[in-house]
């Protein structure tokens, strides 16, 4: 008797090393089965044997063979042997078992998607029990099956994800599909707290199949996509029952990973928060953390509700780089995600610009104007994206967008006029005209093609301040002072940015908020160090939490040497003190040997740091000097130093004086 044996075309679910145990059991009858033969065959083939005794007592017997998550059938075949010696007997056979992936879909209708002309079937990918929508269950619907057969209907885009993860990843896969069709949220949210597979409700039934399949602690990711039935009632409804729904499939499917949850569509039923619900989806990410929204806006062939058969497969290609990104390693993963907008911003002071920023990654597209057709009478129109795109929604403007920048991961919307808006809505909660009747127009998309989640009411974060009096200074050859005088609490930080000679900025450094200052120090063997003779331009911008400005004006400086020496204020290097109006002398000059400074007769009798620097900005030589009184001069070698052309700092305590040295041999 066995109690434990593997159902015909089970699955099972794959561990973390890509493969699983079969568990397999029983007792034996007959008091003269001594030994129990297990051979395991891999797509024909004999792929491992074993053979246990019989316990001697309780009779029982166990094995724990593996089988690996490939494009494998793998079979099964249990012998007992008997004393005295003598031929085995098979006593069980069983075969078509695989190792793969589970995931599961729920929803309403376009979760249940509709069914291809010419179904795809494969004996890699399955499916358990019945799903008969809304109906009584017969508990004795609890085996597996094909997908796409008689008994085993999913969804076109469910089998469309199968035949692309066997197709592309090689691994076999089951999908269980709980969706019903007109149902709503709180459908799909009632579980019994102390019995969750009770089967007179949707939730229990569903995971009534998943538990009859022994999958419910290794069940990948869930697939959701509903929401338009509340969309035209009460959205508020799904911004206050999903997290409730999400709490029980994190409870009751432990290895849950991903909950890939669309957005939907817009619909024609006037429903104003309908918005609502529809950017409650777009942050489910940023809510719930492993949530991925997908939008559907967009996609070809929608008809208002649901989608032809086009619609689905492009919705299941989608789908399948996501879940491919997520569990298979996939190196497909720019650009793949639907963009989500991170912050929208004012980014002119006058308020005619208005930035709109999302993922890092993402690489941004404004669409052109959209001629439509008509499919029923041939007529076609123009719409544009500008006209979708309101301030204050919905008792605001559209139409304000004059121009668009694209930026990498930005759009920048070049206005009309300065509005004072306080909040921006991408599309409108409904649509419905009197051409097609739905919205197919245009939408933001990323350079893949995927569409930018719909975003309702997102305030709009005020202009950051421009950095004002911004200015370049060189400090001799060691440095380029620059200065703003802008202060506000609302910067978080600036970004600095410089230019040689090529023109192309690039980004220098980031300060606190606080600062009005930053010098850009010459290093010494740096590939982007400055260099004696060229001229740099920078430029600043303010970094908030919620924005950022625009450039401030380019300011332009190149290092100088200074070639006298002379004792003043553009010359002090300690801003303290009295200054002098007498000289300092560097001689010879070239020198290859002893080098005399001159000094200025204020400077005897306290304390002289002398410092020498190369063209690199690296310091070579280093003397600290007590200079008696009545000393005019001081001196040092240079002849252990290499040909060139040196700088040389002196420092006093009330000034300093800084020349360019050459050394000659």
């Amino acid at each position: 008797m066995l109690t434990k044996w593997p159902a015909k075309l089970q699955l099972y679910p794959r561990d973390k090393t890509d493969q699983c145990i079969v568990a397999i059991a029983g007792r034996a009858l007959g008091n003269d089965v001594k030994s129990v033969s297990l051979v395991v065959l891999r797509n024909q083939q004999r792929y491992q044997y074993a053979r246990v005794a019989v316990d001697s007592i309780t009779r029982s017997f166990a094995f724990k063979p593996t089988i690996k998550a490939e494009l494998s059938q793998y079979s099964f075949q249990l012998f007992t042997h008997r004393d005295p010696p003598g031929d085995s007997v098979q006593v069980a056979f069983r075969d078509s078992i695989v190792c793969g992936d589970v995931f599961l879909i729920t929803g309403q209708s376009n979760a249940v998607g509709r069914f291809a002309d010419k179904p795809f079937q494969s004996e890699f990918c399955r499916t358990f029990g019945v799903n008969n929508g809304a109906v009584d269950y017969n508990p004795a619907d609890t085996a597996w099956c094909l997908t796409n057969t008689t008994e085993g209907a999913n969804a076109l885009w469910g089998v469309e994800l199968q035949r692309l993860i066997k197709e592309q990843q090689g691994i076999p896969t089951a999908i269980i599909n709980g969706a019903v069709g007109s149902t709503t949220i709180t459908d799909h949210a009632n579980r019994d707290g102390n019995q969750p597979a009770r089967m007179n409700s949707l939730y229990g039934r569903l995971f009534y199949r998943a538990s009859k399949a022994g999958i419910v602690g290794q069940v990948k990711a869930m697939i959701w996509r509903q929401g338009e039935a509340e969309a035209v009632s009460d959205p508020t409804v799904y911004v206050r029952v999903f997290p409730q729904l999400y709490s029980y499939w994190k409870q009751d499917y432990p290895g849950l990973k991903k909950v890939y949850h669309s957005q939907i569509n817009i619909l024609t039923d006037n429903v104003v928060s309908a918005g609502v619900l529809r950017d409650f989806q777009r942050r489910s990410k940023t809510i719930f953390g492993d949530n991925e929204p997908i939008a559907t806006v967009g996609l070809p062939g929608y008809q208002g509700l649901h989608y032809t058969e086009a619609g689905y497969r492009q919705f299941s290609l989608e789908l399948y780089r996501l879940v491919a990104r997520d569990f298979y390693a996939s190196t497909d993963t720019s650009n793949i995600q639907s963009p989500n907008l991170q912050r929208l911003y004012y980014s002119t002071p006058a308020q005619d610009e208005i930035t709109l920023e999302f993922e890092p990654d993402q690489e941004m597209h404004w669409p052109a104007d959209t001629t439509i057709t008509n499919p029923a009478t041939g007529a076609r129109y123009t719409q544009s994206l500008s006209n979708f795109i309101y301030t204050n929604y919905p008792t605001g403007e559209s139409g304000l967008i004059k121009s668009v920048i694209e930026k990498d991961n930005r759009l920048i919307l070049k206005l009309t006029k300065s509005i004072t808006a306080k909040h921006l809505t991408y599309l409108p909660s409904s649509y419905k005209d009197n051409q097609v009747g739905y919205y197919v127009g245009p939408v933001i998309r990323n350079r893949r093609g995927m569409r930018a989640l719909t975003f309702y009411q997102v305030p709009i974060a005020p202009p950051l301040p421009v950095a004002s009096d911004f200015r370049a200074t060189p400090v001799d050859t060691t440095a380029i002072k620059l200065s703003w005088d802008t202060a506000s609490d609302s910067v978080s930080q600036w970004s600095i940015e410089r230019a040689d000679t090529g023109g192309l900025f690039k980004p220098l450094a980031v300060v606190p908020g606080a600062a009005t200052f930053y010098k850009d120090l010459r290093r010494a063997n740096g590939a982007d160090s400055l260099k004696l003779g060229k001229i740099y331009e920078y430029r600043v911008r303010s970094l908030g939490r919620r924005a950022e400005s625009g450039y401030s004006p380019v300011a332009t400086a190149s290092l100088q040497l200074v070639v006298g020496v002379k004792i003043g204020p553009e010359l002090d290097l300690t801003n303290a003190g009295s200054l002098s109006n007498s000289s300092a002398l560097v001689y010879p000059n070239p020198a290859s040997d002893q080098v005399r400074v001159r000094l200025p007769l204020d400077w005897s009798g306290d304390a002289i740091t002398l410092t020498l620097t190369n063209e690199a900005g690296m310091v070579v030589l280093q003397r600290n000097n007590q200079v008696s009184s009545g000393t005019s001069f001081l001196s040092f070698s240079v002849a252990a130093l290499p040909v060139g052309t040196y700088v040389l700092i002196m420092q006093y305590r009330t000034g300093g004086v800084r020349c360019r040295l050459t050394v000659i041999h």
